[in-house]
């Protein structure tokens, strides 16, 4: 299989839209489209459908998408290996990173650390992507992913790292809800209006499974996935919200939100770092879990829920 062809079918499907996707690649969208042909040929089936506005994403052409970002992505590991030589480490790691977790926070002395000891690794992080993230582990569209622990995946293991307290937060601007104390209970935190992640998302789950245990009903006015959206309806009044005491360090400023633990419950969960059960990891992805262990231990790096 030519994998310059999955690469263009890869930037049609990003783009939704061959001429767009065509001028990026620059090649003429004749070329394109017979090189989209000859793969839906070699694969007997249609990937893309016509739209009126572009093209859309067949189903069989969805779960190719995710395959051929792991073939992608191994191919541009295997030529920076190669050109690298066996003089350092090196290669092409790539780690996620949970969303609204401590996983960023640790991004940037990951990054730092992997700089200074092996710059001929070429890191990799990512945090937004079509699948979750354990799924991308095992794809390959990852090496390995600091995430929450979801529990038993099949082939993939989770290498438990520290336990993440969750925190209400409101803005400075709302009512406080309880009376001025630092603690607030889950009944005082249930006449609230909540802006928070999707339901797929672990601190949805372990939110709306707190209320329900206690016979209480989380109400959820708006659901958002980008961190800085959440952020600035949080602080801006729209509503409160449930994070871990970590990521509430990492995006809000002191003077912006008040932070209540809660007095009658423990939210909490496990994170783990996320890698294949049976293909090992390259010597380079294997040097950049030891670094991310280690950080995690460290306690000069602000990545620790406690307090």
């Amino acid at each position: 299989m030519d994998t310059r062809r999955l690469g263009y079918f890869v930037r049609v499907a990003d783009v939704g839209n061959i001429t767009r996707a065509a001028d990026s690649l620059h090649i003429t969208q004749s070329a394109l489209s017979q090189h989209i042909s000859a793969l839906e040929s070699d694969f007997k089936t249609r990937l893309l459908e016509r739209t009126g506005r572009g093209v859309q994403v067949t189903a069989s052409g969805r779960s190719l998408y995710r395959y051929a970002q792991g073939i992608l992505r191994l191919e541009k590991a295997a030529r920076i290996d190669l050109r690298a030589g066996d003089e350092t480490p090196a290669g092409l790691v790539t780690v996620g990173l949970a969303s609204y977790s401590m996983a960023p926070g640790v991004a940037v002395p990951l990054l730092r650390a992997v700089r200074e000891r092996y710059p001929n690794i070429h890191l990799q992080l990512i945090q937004n992507l079509t699948v979750v993230m354990s799924q991308a582990v095992l794809l390959g569209q990852v090496d390995m992913a600091l995430i929450y622990d979801p529990g038993y995946v099949k082939g993939v293991v989770f290498d438990h790292v520290l336990e993440e307290e969750f925190r209400l937060v409101t803005s400075i601007r709302a009512p406080h809800p309880a009376g001025r104390r630092d603690t607030v209970t889950l009944k005082e935190a249930s006449r609230l209006d909540f802006i928070m992640p999707n339901e797929l998302h672990t601190v949805r789950r372990v939110t709306d499974a707190a209320f329900h245990a206690a016979g209480l009903h989380c109400s959820v006015v708006a659901e958002v996935e980008p961190d800085t959206v959440l952020r600035d309806a949080v602080v801006s009044g729209l509503g409160a919200t449930v994070l871990p005491l970590t990521a509430v360090r990492a995006h809000f400023a002191p003077d912006e939100v008040r932070v209540h633990r809660f007095a009658d419950a423990r939210l909490r969960t496990a994170m783990s770092l996320c890698t294949p059960e049976v293909q090992p990891l390259s010597h380079a992805a294997a040097l950049v879990a030891d670094l991310l262990r280690t950080l995690m231990l460290d306690p000069a790096v602000p990545v620790r829920g406690a307090g």
